[in-house]
């Protein structure tokens, strides 16, 4: 079944930590009560992660620290409605351009590549395989489908290295 804690899941779980036990320095921007990365946060502040701001800011700081992954975990909400519950969730105001997740991925995929050395491997997972992409100079790696059967969305796990 699908769960918001996405590596609760256990094929997805297992996926992450074929990945983490090869790594030594990894980031998590989403992490909700998730400890598996060094670095974790999410906007709500009851939750496990260490830091609790927005995902762009997050990665913004650890750059400033100069800290480099070889491992992102990028599970952020899936649609518009899990941003909006994200962000009502914790009593922030939610307006339409707070929802595009078009526009958070994207923000927030561009500061990674900031802290993102040449082999870093950046885990996406959602319903689509869109990932980090080309024109950031990644390279898909591994791509593995979880169905959750009945009528819900499969969830999509992409491994992609960094090739620039």
């Amino acid at each position: 079944m699908p769960s918001h804690n996405t590596f609760s899941i256990k094929p997805i779980g297992n996926f992450v930590k074929s990945y983490l036990k090869k790594s030594i320095i990894s980031v998590d921007p989403f992490a909700r009560d998730n400890t598996w990365a060094n670095y974790t946060n999410d906007l709500d502040p009851l939750t496990k992660a260490t830091h609790h701001m927005q995902a762009e800011e997050f990665v913004f700081m650890l750059h400033r620290e100069n800290v480099f992954a070889d491992l992102v975990l990028f599970d952020p909400p899936y649609s518009p409605r899990q941003i909006s519950e994200c962000y009502k969730g914790i009593g922030l105001p939610v307006g339409m351009k707070d929802t595009q997740s078009a526009l958070l991925y994207r923000k927030v995929k561009d500061a990674l590549t900031m802290i993102c050395k040449p082999e870093t491997v950046v885990l996406s997972f959602g319903w689509n395989t869109v990932g980090m992409g080309k024109g950031r100079g990644f390279e898909i790696e591994e791509i593995m489908l979880c169905c959750h059967g009945g009528a819900h969305n499969d969830t999509i796990c992409l491994a992609e290295r960094f090739k620039k």
